[in-house]
């Protein structure tokens, strides 16, 4: 028998050794063939990106000069209108790659009669077509095209864009200013540009083959897909919003690489196909743009894994051979063994009256019978004890989860809970130390403008505590009337308490109306802790007056009441010893100090951030310690009446968007509203909207270093002579003031290093520009005078 063993686990091991030579063989031939082959595919799709990006940007370069020599040409001569018709027909009709060109003239700038002069000719078929750009359905002086150039006097490549009223095509445009000498001084005169198609560049990019499920595509400087297999993503979205939407940061770290011209070679999800791949990136230095070539990884290692399966094939067989071995050798020793084995299971799946006779072929084999045999008698007892048990503990559960739905049920915990209102707002949580608790808190109105609230604390925990809370709570609700003074209510309510009160059992409580017209409050505390007043401007004071016993204590006692005054953005918070009286595991109580500490540091917060900083603050302190007590806190924040905002809201708009590049649409149809409710002038309102777009996109492209939402708050405030606008975001710090200008602006567009025109640009529109970082918080000031 002791030999038998022997060679049961030679045989083993030696299966063992088999699997793990084979596994190590694979894996080594694997990691060597997929580093060579990545590297082979790497040097491959660099020549490929290279070629087509040398490719495009041979036809860029041809059109950026032909523009800049018709500029000098503008600048250098004195030519008639029908020469210069004559001479941007020319341009058009012998450059292929030309799709359309304009000379577009400052007002007044080519007629001292006439205010506007662009003639702009183009291609339509095998034609070409001539249509003067100044109409009232598009005015090129509002234009990006004519704009940026003429703001940042130098020469750029526009975003793709649909012309509509011009060339009714997907295009870019390359605008070159050229410049007349006036007195002596050299003054801006007007744009030359040149439209290239973006069909051509679709084609060319699409054409582009890698495997079967490869692909390439193109963005611009600021991650807009111009290319891409899915036509969707095609002028609708960013590699950004992309990424966001695929939940895939890998692809928003790739973006933010290709848009500052880097190249590399990186592995990444696809968006197509949902696979891991591999992705070359390589810039367009010329317009600033990037172009991508997606690799399937699958494709990719598919000869590799072919090999792979067959050596893995090879090992299994040679381990089904040593298997068939070992199975022959080793039915004879292990036959008893089975046998018992599937006794064992059946009782393993409960059939507790199985047959336990087995024939033992050994005395070691008998004495496990025995005792498996033992062991089954002993675990029917156990059973049938953990039965009647579980019985019992199930249905207690149960019923103190029906208390505690019920509980739960009773106090008020929809929120906001007066979405109609504006003049206050109101927050409450009660987290109970077990499945019931005796804490309590309610709130309600009186009448249109009267809102009684209350917090209270009942002595004990458990079901008792519970049932205590829910008639504290009921009396409440039916003892607050219009018109009874708030100590008067208490006092009836301790009559009531106190009746029939064998158990002793008393409730800790404070209880106020407040006048949503002035701001009043008038109230009454019953032995509870004092509340705290947070003003608006971060000081902290206490309601540190008792006005008599705990109800239920003793039945004939007159309660006393006092009065405050909230100012409008005043916050009062409430809440139960279960606050300052939580214990840590070494036995220290977090106490009112730590709490005033905590309110201070939340001035002008609302409720609901006020009432869950003071819980959370609470949970972290207690840490692995058991919760002692029952957790009530109710915050409130008084506003200033109705009538009194409406008149701000005549010269005061707020729009709130999320950190999504989608966003910007809202952004566009606020401001043609703004600009219809306050009389704007359209050229005004288009220099702020290029303004906002340049620094909301900088703030969701590269402020945030999670995936998670955010809210960009901007304000806008009509002044008597200009606009004031005010941008608050959670971003990570970032000054605009202190970014340095770009240093090579005279430099020609391929040249130039790419970012910092957006700060650029905001600098010389606005009149006045202010930055302080204030809470957490981003917040930008910006002035422009009409």
């Amino acid at each position: 028998m002791k030999n038998k063993g022997i060679a049961f686990k030679l045989a083993v091991y030696i299966v063992g050794i088999t699997v793990v030579i084979v596994g190590l063989i694979i894996w080594r031939n694997d990691t060597i063939s997929r580093t060579l082959l990545l590297k082979n595919v790497e040097d491959n799709a660099s020549n490929l990106t290279r070629a087509n990006v040398n490719k495009i940007q041979g036809v860029l370069k041809s059109v950026s000069k032909i523009t800049k020599n018709e500029a000098h040409v503008f600048e250098g001569f004195q030519i008639t209108t029908d020469q210069l018709k004559r001479y941007i027909r020319m341009i058009v009709q012998n450059n292929e790659e030309i799709f359309g060109c304009c000379a577009a003239f400052e007002p007044y700038g080519y007629f001292e009669d006439s205010m506007y002069f662009a003639p702009y000719y183009y291609k339509t078929g095998d034609s070409i077509a001539y249509l003067n750009l100044n109409n009232d359905d598009y005015l090129y002086i509002y234009q990006d095209w004519y704009q940026i150039p003429a703001v940042m006097k130098q020469a750029v490549w526009s975003e793709p864009y649909f012309d509509e009223g011009g060339g009714n095509i997907l295009m870019s445009t390359y605008s070159v200013p050229f410049y007349k000498n006036k007195n002596g001084k050299r003054v801006f005169n007007g744009v030359v540009t040149a439209d290239i198609s973006l069909e051509w560049l679709q084609k060319t990019v699409s054409d582009i083959k890698i495997f079967e499920s490869g692909y390439a595509f193109l963005i611009t400087q600021n991650g807009t897909v111009v290319t891409h297999p899915v036509e969707s993503y095609v002028m609708n979205e960013t590699i950004f919003s992309i990424a966001e939407d695929t939940d895939n940061p890998k692809l928003r770290e790739v973006g933010r690489a290709m848009i500052r011209g880097e190249e590399s070679f990186t592995k990444f999800r696809s968006v197509v196909t949902g696979e891991n791949s591999y992705m070359f990136y390589y810039p367009l230095e010329e317009i600033g743009w990037s172009m991508a070539l997606v690799f399937p990884g699958d494709e990719l290692f598919e000869d590799l894994a072919t090999l792979n399966r067959r050596l893995l094939m090879i090992g299994i067989g040679g381990a089904l051979v040593l298997l068939i071995l070992i199975v022959v050798i080793s039915k004879r020793i292990t036959s008893p063994l089975t046998r018992l084995a599937s006794v064992t299971e059946k009782i393993g799946k409960g059939n507790f009256d199985t047959n336990l006779k087995v024939e033992a072929s050994s005395r070691e084999i008998a004495q496990l019978t025995s005792s498996i045999d033992v062991m089954l008698r002993e675990l029917k007892n156990y059973i049938r004890n953990l039965k009647e048990t579980t019985a019992a503990k199930e249905k207690i559960e149960s019923e103190l989860k029906i208390a505690h739905d019920i509980q739960q049920g009773i106090i008020p915990k929809i929120f906001p809970p007066f979405p109609e209102r504006d003049d206050v707002d109101l927050y409450a949580t009660l987290d109970p130390a077990r499945d019931v608790g005796g804490d309590l808190y309610d709130f309600f109105f009186l009448d249109d403008y009267e809102l009684c609230f209350a917090v209270g604390d009942v002595s004990g925990k458990g079901v008792p505590a519970s049932l205590f809370m829910a008639i504290s709570r009921t009396l409440l609700r039916a003892k607050a009337t219009k018109g009874i003074p708030v100590n008067e209510i208490v006092k009836s309510m301790n009559l009531e308490l106190c009746k029939g009160n064998e158990n002793s059992m008393f409730v800790t409580f404070f209880i106020g109306l407040i006048d949503l017209k002035t701001g009043a409050i008038r109230y009454c505390n019953a032995g509870h802790n004092f509340p705290f007043i947070l003003r608006k401007d971060c000081t902290l004071e206490a309601l540190d007056k008792t006005h008599g016993t705990p109800l239920g204590v003793f039945e004939d006692i007159d309660y006393g009441m006092d009065e405050v005054l909230l100012d409008p953005k005043d916050s009062l918070v409430l809440y139960t010893d279960g606050v300052t009286e939580a214990m840590n595991t070494r036995e220290e109580l977090y106490d009112d100090i730590r709490l005033k500490e905590l309110l201070l540091g939340y001035c002008n917060k609302c409720p609901m951030d006020i009432t869950m900083a003071i819980v959370n603050s609470v949970k972290k302190f207690t840490g692995e310690a058991e919760q002692s007590d029952d957790i009530t806190v109710l915050s409130l924040t008084y506003f200033m009446d109705k009538s009194i905002k409406s008149e701000g809201a005549k010269t005061m708009k707020k729009l709130i968007i999320k950190n999504n590049i989608k966003e910007l649409d809202n952004l566009n149809v606020f401001l043609e509203k703004m600009q219809a409710d306050w009389k704007l002038p359209q050229k005004f309102i288009m220099n702020i909207n290029l303004v906002l777009e340049e620094m909301i996109s900088n703030i969701i492209f590269y402020g945030y270093d999670d995936k998670e939402q955010h809210q960009i708050e901007i304000c806008f405030q009509r002044e008597e002579n200009g606009l004031h606008i005010c941008i608050m975001d959670e971003a990570r710090e970032f000054n605009p003031m202190e970014a340095p200008d770009p240093a090579d602006l005279e430099k020609p567009a391929e040249e130039r290093v790419v970012g910092g025109l957006g700060i650029h640009l905001m600098k010389n529109i606005m009149d006045r520009i202010e930055y302080k970082r204030e809470n957490e918080r981003n917040i930008l000031n910006l002035y422009k005078k009409i």
